[in-house]
């Protein structure tokens, strides 16, 4: 089983790959960046990615150009290989909903697996200290979990610090409080009206 290691322990890991998730989000936006002027040495051998569900809205892309800008490196850009109306199909037109999550497990942790393969890796997530979610921890022992917000304390208001301070807040969020896919079901009834406007 993988295990949650400290920034600490991460860094002293030889021969294994260091990957960040950008979601399209505040917070892993806000730990590309925390990494990039915090941890050099990671940021020099870790590689960014963007797993695209394919429903993606239009700011989630200009928001990952302006980082790959910033970060001043590629942010690979992996996929299902299938877009979200075949991944729908296949679950009979039924919706993601906080008790069948399909969309995490088949547009996001597959291909997110499928690219690191059996590679030893080091993932770092953007939980921050403010949250009572642990987030995704792999089942695989090639894959160990770092939570640097977590570690270091960092809150929701930090997080809008670091991007203030950088590339600024994805434009989506003037009118969603979270995630740029268009058909999540974390967002609020009111932001279906919006999305639909």
């Amino acid at each position: 089983m993988s295990s949650t290691i400290t920034v600490q322990e991460a860094i002293a890991l030889e021969d294994c790959r260091h990957v960040v998730g950008i979601s399209g989000g505040k917070d892993s936006g806000a730990l590309a960046i925390y990494i990039r002027d915090n941890y050099p040495e990671i940021h020099e051998k870790v590689e960014y990615f963007f797993t695209d569900t394919g429903a993606e809205l239009q700011e989630v892309y200009d928001f990952l150009d302006q980082l790959e800008a910033y970060l001043g490196k590629e942010i690979k850009r992996l996929s299902s290989e299938r877009d979200f109306e075949h991944w729908l199909k296949i679950h009979n037109d039924y919706l993601p909903s906080p008790r069948q999550r399909w969309c995490t497990r088949m547009m996001k942790i597959k291909p997110f697996e499928n690219f690191v393969g059996d590679d030893k890796v080091v993932t770092y997530i953007g939980i921050r200290a403010d949250e009572n979610r642990e987030g995704y921890v792999s089942q695989k022992e090639n894959i160990h979990a770092v939570f640097p917000f977590v570690e270091d304390g960092l809150v929701r208001s930090d997080i809008f610090k670091i991007l203030e301070d950088s590339v600024g807040i994805p434009a989506y969020y003037e009118w969603r409080s979270r995630s740029g896919c268009y058909f999540c079901f974390f967002q609020q009834k009111i932001e279906w009206v919006w999305l639909y406007e």
